[in-house]
């Protein structure tokens, strides 16, 4: 190897030297009115260069990946440990924020007012979808927070004529107080917004009832998630009201099918629970034993809401 070679090979190795990231910091950012923490790493180079940090991990605390770091579910007070190459440490204190389940509907007429008013929304949506409910968000995430978003409104002459509701009032309206603290949006890694896609209303808008479907009160959520190759967003369907003899009975919307040309809106569909658990794709079944089965999951702002006193009949 001559010297112009060694030279060549110094040159880059001090470059790279220079342009390592070796000098982090990690930023937490909590806010009292959003569940999820944001745990932010400014990694920089020896010239003072932003660069995405080597090797870093947080430790302590389950988090997941995203955009400029690493957020986490603030359950609990805890401490994350944060590690990136080459030998940095540092411990953050996570502050524990009860968040939206500390302020649940703690009126049992709200809860009602919220649980009918979601129902009923769901149910117009079979008549055709309300022109207030935007086209591009026409699947079954969507769905969701429409009818979650109209329930919360004001239900007047005007909301009427916007949302195209042309049912009877189902019942009064929930308190103006707990409006206003869900009016700013869902839960996100990125605060309050009017979107959230399904994993998001699951993990930080919903609280989780296990598997058992007994335990069903009309406005709940039955999520599934098929993973695999190719894996599918989380996909979500709502306990309405049961059928004439009883039987639970769910709501969803199927989403776009097919793509390009051939691609099709999708539609609302109604189904009956027991119909459900003998559904042609097994991803499909909410049983126990079917991995892609997430479970039952309620509203967080009916967190505080007796499980006993108004079940859906078992089927």
């Amino acid at each position: 190897m001559n010297l112009r070679h060694l030279l060549a090979g110094g040159a880059v190795l001090a470059a790279a030297a220079l342009l390592v990231p070796i000098r982090h910091r990690a930023v937490l950012e909590a806010d009292p009115a959003n569940p999820v923490v944001h745990i932010r790493v400014d990694s920089r180079s020896l010239l003072g260069l932003r660069r995405p940090g080597w090797g870093v991990k947080v430790e302590g605390v389950p988090a997941w990946r995203g955009a400029g770091g690493f957020f986490l579910s603030s359950e609990g007070p805890a401490v994350a440990l944060v590690t990136a190459w080459p030998n940095f440490r540092q411990s953050l204190s996570i502050p524990f924020h009860a968040a939206r389940s500390a302020n649940a509907l703690s009126d049992v007429g709200d809860r009602e007012a919220f649980q009918t008013w979601f129902v009923a929304i769901l149910e117009q949506q079979l008549e055709g979808p309300s022109p207030a409910w935007e086209p591009a968000q026409r699947d079954c995430a969507g769905l969701l927070r429409f009818a979650f978003r109209e329930a919360l409104a004001p239900h007047t002459v005007a909301w009427r004529e916007r949302v195209a509701f042309t049912a009877g009032s189902p019942g009064q309206d929930p308190s103006s107080a707990f409006v206003a603290d869900w009016r700013s949006g869902f839960p996100t890694p990125e605060g309050p917004r009017p979107f959230a896609k399904g994993a998001f209303l699951r993990r930080l808008a919903c609280v989780s009832l296990g598997r058992d479907l007994a335990l069903a009160h009309p406005g709940d959520l039955i999520f599934f998630a098929r993973g695999g190759a190719r894996a599918q967003p989380d996909h979500a369907m709502a306990f309405v009201r049961p059928d004439v003899d009883g039987t639970p009975m769910l709501l969803y919307h199927t989403g776009p099918e097919g793509s390009g040309a051939s691609r099709q809106p999708g539609e609302i569909r109604r189904v009956r629970l027991d119909d459900l658990l003998h559904h042609p794709e097994p991803d499909f079944r909410p049983l126990p034993e079917n991995p892609a089965f997430l479970g039952l999951y309620r509203w967080r702002l009916l967190a505080d809401e007796p499980s006993e006193s108004a079940s859906l009949p078992r089927s």
